[in-house]
């Protein structure tokens, strides 16, 4: 969507309903400067004037009572008013969307999506005496009734692909997932207030069912693939009381886009930027839930709560213990692990860039704090990393330097073997900026024997050291590239942006590592390399995106070794498409998916 069909979708609901403020201004500050959405939307007045004018069919006294009876009747999760405007101008549209979204896929040669292969103190503090809905303890919890809105009456609709957008605007929000016999499960969000969500077969084709259109939602975060071949999506929904809190919904589908029975779910209001922690274990949904306490909060005082929340695969909701946390939690410093605890980390960065950085290791579970917890750590702690065991893997960078090194402890807390000293360079952040929180490194890449690899990644450089489950470095690391990371997300021109994501890098099978590189030049395409746990690169990689300006910003790796790699491209209209390519263990291209079209 352009930013001018945008503005015209305000215009076409502010013609039924009144805007809010901002909304209010916004539009008129673009019709101000553009003659051709202001003749667009006179169009729009002079046809709602013909159409209110026009005669109207005389109802019997009897039909007008019903009617109004159906009227007055109480919705069930009926949408904003906003939303029923800008429906009936998708019913105009719907027609030419329907045609171009049959162009869905495109063929490995199409030079639109070129690629070449080479070879070769605590913040949480202690449980909250605010009572609970019932009692706790660690065994299990009884079951508790959903919070928040309503469950929505009506499933999602029916969408196709591509979206029509801009990748490179869309793109940060674009979510993958494997899933079972080479399927891959994806979210794109299709402003306004709504995300796709597709389920794509071995061909890159979408599944039966699939895609469906989440309406009222502004992106969906957490694609939890069950091993029953069915779906847990965790999304944002509109904040549409204006606070910077909002409801996260919890969908279930089997794998043909059905609902299961008792979902969705509304489970609370959380961060409106859709952060949250969850995984699927067997197959009950967990996830770490917080609850800001207001807006302001004064010194020492506790900024909210937090718990653990289990949905069963039926719907049922179970609420842990609430644990009062402080200013810094829970946005994205916690994993839950295997065994359903939610672990993460609180930092103390200091009153300037010298002071010394400390951080506290917390575990959060059905019951409150875990025994043992919080653990005080020296350095800046990652959010933690697990390996086959439970254990947790992290990354700190620690010192005046900044240096990496890494820990490992067990689920009681307790430092165990496998942590490493100083790895000689600084560990790439979450996020580079002027702000603390991007001062936090990435967590380690750990596999499942408890090799751990830590990437750091500069604007023209990377180096990844190789730990064995020990903690020693491995035969043959550090890897180093002359190629820098890739940024992901746009600054506009003129903008002072405080920080950036960078295009994390992943692992798969056998302890392979992908990193996501930059172009080189900007005649060149960005590339994702392969590199084996003897520290060389794989046979046939990289694999490089041809498109002078292309960019790779995600990346995910299926248990068959399967990589699915998300491209940012640029088209000849000036705007940005978004692909995804399927690539083989060996850098074969299994397909492409257009998902984006500008």
């Amino acid at each position: 969507m352009s930013i001018h069909e945008g503005f015209l979708e305000l215009a076409a609901a502010a013609i039924d309903f009144d805007l809010d403020e901002y909304d209010r201004g916004e539009l008129d500050r673009h019709l101000a400067g553009c003659a051709d959405c202001r003749r667009t939307v006179a169009a729009f007045r002079d046809d709602a004037a013909a159409i209110a004018s026009a005669a109207r069919p005389s109802l019997t006294p009897g039909r007008s009572v019903a009617i109004l009876a159906n009227i007055l009747r109480p919705p069930k999760g009926s949408p904003r008013p906003r939303r029923l405007a800008v429906a009936t101008v998708a019913v105009v549209v719907g027609a030419g969307l329907a045609i171009a979204a049959m162009a869905s896929l495109r063929n490995p040669a199409d030079p639109l999506v070129a690629v070449h292969t080479s070879p070769g103190s605590s913040s949480i503090t202690r449980p909250s005496n605010e009572p609970t809905s019932g009692a706790t303890d660690a065994a299990g919890l009884p079951p508790q009734s959903p919070v928040g809105t309503p469950r929505p009456p009506d499933p999602p609709s029916a969408g196709a692909l591509p979206v029509r957008g801009s990748g490179q605007v869309q793109g940060t929000g674009i979510r993958m997932a494997p899933a079972t016999d080479g399927d891959l499960y994806v979210s794109i969000p299709k402003p306004p207030g709504r995300v796709l969500v597709a389920l794509l077969d071995s061909a890159g084709h979408p599944r039966p069912g699939w895609p469906l259109v989440v309406d009222g939602t502004t992106s969906c975060e957490q694609l939890l693939p069950v091993d029953d071949g069915s779906v847990r999506i965790l999304c944002t929904l509109e904040n549409r009381d204006g606070s910077n809190l909002a409801v996260v919904r919890a969908y279930g589908f089997d794998s043909e886009g059905r609902p299961l029975a008792g979902w969705p779910i509304d489970l609370d209001r959380y961060g409106a930027d859709g952060y949250f922690a969850a995984r699927v274990i067997g197959n009950e949904l967990t996830v770490l839930a917080w609850k800001s306490l207001g807006n302001e909060i004064k010194q020492g005082q506790p900024a909210g709560n937090t718990w653990i929340t289990t949905v069963a695969a039926d719907g049922t909701v179970r609420d842990g213990a609430k644990v009062q946390y402080g200013t810094n939690c829970c946005t994205n410093a916690f994993a839950v692990g295997p065994d359903g605890v939610a672990y993460g980390t609180t930092h103390q960065f200091g009153q300037s860039p010298s002071a010394p950085k400390v951080s506290e290791l917390l575990a959060v579970t059905v019951a409150g704090v875990r025994a043992g917890f919080p653990v005080a750590i020296a350095g800046i702690a990652s959010v933690p990393a697990f390996d086959a065991g439970g254990r947790l893997h992290l990354t700190i960078n620690d010192g005046p330097d900044q240096l990496a090194g890494t820990l490992v402890l067990d689920t009681a807390g307790q430092m165990v073997v496998g942590g490493s000293g100083g790895l000689g360079f600084s560990a790439t952040d979450v996020c580079v900026g002027i702000e603390g929180s991007c001062e936090v490194p990435a967590a380690p890449l750990v596999g499942a024997d408890g090799t751990t690899f830590v990437v750091g990644a500069y604007p023209r450089s990377t180096i990844v050291a190789g730990l064995s489950p020990s903690g020693q470095a491995m035969a043959g690391w550090p890897y180093r590239s002359d190629f820098g990371h890739q940024d992901i997300g746009i600054c506009p021109a003129g903008a002072v942006c405080e920080g950036y994501t960078f295009a994390a890098p992943t692992m798969g099978p056998g302890n392979v590592v992908y990193l996501l590189h930059a172009a080189s030049s900007t005649s060149a395409g960005g590339r994702i390399v392969a590199v084996g746990p003897d520290g060389r690169l794989v046979a046939g990689w990289p694999v490089s995106l041809k498109r002078a300006g292309s960019e790779v910003w995600s990346a995910v790796v299926a248990p068959d070794g399967n990589a699915y790699v998300l491209a940012i491209e640029p088209e000849p209209n000036n705007g940005y498409s978004a692909t995804i390519l399927a690539l083989a263990p060996d850098s074969t291209v299994l397909y492409t998916s257009t998902i984006i079209d500008p």
